[in-house]
């Protein structure tokens, strides 16, 4: 009985202090991520994020033309226009964001142009509802890239 318990107490305890460093080290991110958690969009609910050079946000909201209110410290966004480079998406606006915890940060608003292709890569992201709303088109896709200076220069 001893020794089987030993071991059981030995991984609570390692769990316990593996999750306390977890939190310890990752605090709430990079300056990236903590500008990202700053951003806001208008009618829209966060629904997928990705870090990979930069944060990658999708939302998933109402359909319309252009981008939509998007706000977040000190952004200025300028209207986009077609970056062929982005053939999965439609460029809607860029701009920069200026925080004193994270610095300079740049900011892109683009939409998934393909409705079946935003389903396939949001894959189970979205609920069959939200699935069926944005091939019927009555939902869109944003998404947002952040990178921040301090991750840039890196």
């Amino acid at each position: 009985m001893f020794l089987t318990s030993v071991p059981r107490r030995t991984l609570i305890v390692v769990t316990a202090v593996l999750l306390a460093v977890g939190a310890a080290g990752c605090g709430d991110g990079n300056e990236t991520q903590r500008y990202a958690d700053r951003v806001r969009v208008e009618g829209f609910t966060l629904v997928k994020s990705a870090y990979a050079n930069g944060e990658g946000r999708s939302y998933l909201g109402p359909a319309g033309e252009g981008a939509p209110p998007v706000t977040a410290p000190g952004l200025t966004l300028s209207s986009g226009g077609t970056d062929t480079s982005y053939l999965f998406y439609d460029y809607l606006a860029t701009g920069r964001g200026t925080d004193s915890d994270t610095g300079t940060c740049s900011v892109t608003v683009y939409e998934i142009r393909d409705r079946a292709k935003a389903v396939d890569y949001l894959d189970d992201d979205l609920n069959s509802s939200q699935q069926q709303a944005v091939r019927d088109g009555t939902s869109r896709i944003v998404r947002i890239d952040v990178l921040c200076d301090a991750q840039a220069d890196t």
